[in-house]
């Protein structure tokens, strides 16, 4: 169980490498989903090979194979991300920096897996690349179906193994954007953090590349 308020550290993984941190407070453990927060100017990780080139100025065999570094960068927008237990997506809602909500992202991927260790709390999953964006009005479009499609040509490399598993879980999402239904129904729409709680780290914690929690 999550404790409000608490730092969650979001990772996305490629196999047992790690593509991306952010640090996120917990709003609530739901029990069947977890809900985190992290606002406009909060501090996240990308991650390069050491000579500073990132993921689209690498090949991706390269990529998969090399070591990689921490590379910090700020969230330009409020995020309340809702992760569904055993399923394939989460659902994210965007803020402006005056908290008005402008759009939700559902981005497709592994269920979430949360872990303890010490005083670390996390959820992992991998980004499965190929996203479904989702307008207020109940608009929607798929989102890097290129990258997508150019990468499952390479599977000796990629981290993505099953294109129908991918496509059923943003089937799924698009069925409920346009039925309207949650979470695209307005819910959380006016969504306002706890003023009480402190800001997020700016800097990794020790333990944040532990895979084997």
């Amino acid at each position: 169980m999550l404790v409000p308020g608490e730092t969650v550290w979001l990772r996305h993984l490629q196999r047992r490498r790690i593509g991306l941190v952010v640090p996120f407070r917990a709003v609530a453990d739901l029990g069947d989903a977890v809900l985190l927060w992290a606002p406009a100017d909060a501090a996240a990780w990308h991650f390069t090979l050491p000579d500073g080139r990132g993921t689209s100025q690498v090949p991706l065999p390269q990529w998969s194979a090399s070591d990689r570094i921490p590379a910090p960068h700020t969230i330009d927008h409020g995020v309340l991300s809702w992760h569904p237990r055993g399923r394939d997506y989460s659902i994210r809602w965007f803020f402006r920096p005056d908290g008005t909500f402008f759009r939700w992202y559902a981005n497709l991927e592994a269920p979430p897996a949360l872990w303890r260790h010490g005083d670390l709390a996390g959820l992992d999953t991998t980004d499965w690349d190929l996203d479904v964006v989702v307008e207020p009005d109940g608009s929607w479009r798929w989102k890097d179906e290129e990258l997508f499609a150019t990468r499952l040509t390479m599977p000796g490399a990629y981290w993505v193994d099953d294109e129908d598993r991918v496509r059923r879980a943003g089937r799924e999402v698009i069925a409920l954007a346009e039925a309207g239904v949650f979470p695209f129904d307005g819910t959380w729409r006016d969504f306002r953090p706890d003023p009480s709680w402190p800001a997020l780290p700016r800097e990794l914690p020790d333990g944040w590349d532990r895979i084997d929690v």
